[in-house]
């Protein structure tokens, strides 16, 4: 099993002026020792009400969608996801009163090597009764919503073809950026790709290739 890069390792979701984020602000206090673009995303409809500014750094990406603020590493490792966390508590300090409501933290986990036993440990019991019943399989999606460890942990599998995607959301509610920066202080985002490698590793007896990247 493999931790794959997923589409949005941080996300904070509140009200976001991205109009802030010009060339020069974000120099003097994202990047000032490095170097950064910004792209403007537009819809297909070309409506500029979704015009989504995307920072790109050689080391994250920033996105913004709507009310959210989604944080990307380039590249899967333990060196960027702590950049991501340093550039999120960065803006909880320059930005402290934007309103917030929550913030996520995802990893997407995918094996390509489906045996029966794993199988039949995500496959629910009614399936069988499904098929006498008259019913055919297309597709299979399992979302739970869970409480571990005193946080709220939402995972989503999907069964397609040769592969088993993992796909884990841990979700804080938080009424302020403080917060936020309570909250990430006190289990950081690499502490939660443990926690999610565990998870996946002792539940569904699987091995995590390059856990220490």
């Amino acid at each position: 099993m493999k931790l794959s890069k997923p589409s949005n390792a941080l996300v904070i979701v509140g009200g976001w002026n991205r109009y802030i984020f010009t060339q020069d602000w974000i120099k003097r206090y994202l990047f000032p020792e490095e170097e950064f673009k910004i792209d403007m995303l537009v819809s297909q409809d070309f409506n500029a009400q979704f015009i989504s500014p995307r920072i790109l750094s050689k080391e994250v990406e920033l996105l913004f969608q709507e009310n959210r603020l989604n944080f990307n590493p380039v590249e899967n490792n333990n060196e960027n996801l702590d950049r991501i966390q340093e550039i999120a508590l960065q803006l909880a300090d320059y930005l402290p009163h934007t309103p917030v409501t929550g913030y996520g933290v995802n990893f997407l986990f995918t094996e390509n090597e489906v045996s029966d036993d794993l199988i039949n440990l995500i496959r629910p019991r009614d399936l069988e009764k499904i098929e006498q019943f008259g019913g055919s399989l297309t597709g299979e999606q399992y979302n739970r919503h869970l409480m571990l460890n005193g946080r709220i942990l939402n995972t989503i599998i999907r069964l397609e073809g040769e592969n088993v995607d993992f796909d884990l959301n841990f979700h804080f509610n938080i009424r302020d950026l403080l917060g936020f920066k309570s909250a990430i202080s006190e289990t950081s985002i690499l502490e939660l790709k443990q926690e999610a490698a565990q998870f996946i590793t002792e539940i569904y007896n699987l091995e995590l290739e390059g856990a220490d990247e």
